[in-house]
């Protein structure tokens, strides 16, 4: 537990790494399974989390390229390797639901948790820096994950030393909203884009030039197929079309996962 300002750096290393193991099987449908395995290790993506509460400093994940761009492959359903982009949104996707549920163990308690933008390093040998882990995801694909914990234990013990009473901060998985954030109205206000898609189609450019009034277009879908919800640009809920007031408007049936909204991430 992080109590007294201490935190338990191998307890919180396994359970992120569980966790990360179950976010993992979910997402492609397996068992999701993480052991120890220590032995030379070569990342070249890193995904830093910062710490606040109760202790200062970094927690993170690491791993090696060809494992990041395969993992990436299966997870968005990718014929073709993914570029970089992609990468960087899975891995940011990934690492935000695995602790987002480590914040919710005792382990963490007194935590909080900002998943920072995955970055790649390109390094000259192996590192022996991170706490590493064999993940059984399928049969033929078992990447190595490293985790390493960087703690100012200063900024701990000084927390610890702290008058009670005050509140730790912490994280909780969107949704919660028991652990929603104290200054959370301050972006309440703010607009974003929504738009309903009824279906999408190519044209060819000289088929463009010929439309005119009356001209039909198919757009590929039934009439009986619900309608996609984006906010942002990203496909977030299904809907049927309803008529509100005398106004269309759409009723939804469906709120994507967090595993299907990423897949849509490079839709």
């Amino acid at each position: 537990m992080a109590a007294q300002g201490r935190v338990d750096r191998q307890a919180l290393v396994s359970q992120l790494m569980g966790d990360l193991a179950t976010v993992l099987g979910a997402l492609l449908g397996a068992a999701g399974d993480a052991a120890a395995e220590p032995g030379p290790f070569a990342p070249a993506w890193f995904v830093p989390a910062s710490l606040s509460g109760s202790a200062s400093g970094t927690v993170g994940l690491a791993m090696a390229a060809e494992d990041a761009s395969a993992l990436a492959k299966l997870v968005l359903g990718f014929d073709d390797e993914p570029d970089e982009q992609a990468v960087v949104d899975m891995l940011q996707e990934v690492a935000g639901q695995a602790f987002g549920a480590l914040s919710q163990h005792a382990v963490a308690q007194g935590l909080g948790f900002k998943v920072l933008s995955p970055r790649r390093e390109e390094r000259s040998g192996a590192t022996n820096d991170c706490a590493t882990f064999r993940f059984a995801l399928t049969d033929s694909f078992r990447p190595l994950v490293g985790c390493w914990v960087d703690i100012d234990e200063a900024v701990a013990v000084a927390a610890a030393s702290a008058p009670t009473g005050g509140v730790a901060a912490t994280t909780a998985p969107a949704g919660s909203p028991s652990h929603l954030p104290a200054n959370l109205d301050v972006i309440l206000d703010i607009d974003l884009p929504l738009s309903v898609r009824f279906g999408e189609t190519e044209m060819s450019l000289d088929s463009l030039t010929k439309l005119g009034p009356g001209s039909m277009i198919d757009l590929g879908r039934s009439p009986d197929d619900p309608v996609e919800v984006l906010v942002n640009g990203r496909l977030v809920a299904r809907a049927e079309v309803v008529v509100v007031a005398g106004n269309y408007g759409v009723r939804i049936l469906e709120i994507l996962s967090a595993a299907d909204r990423l897949r849509t991430l490079n839709a």
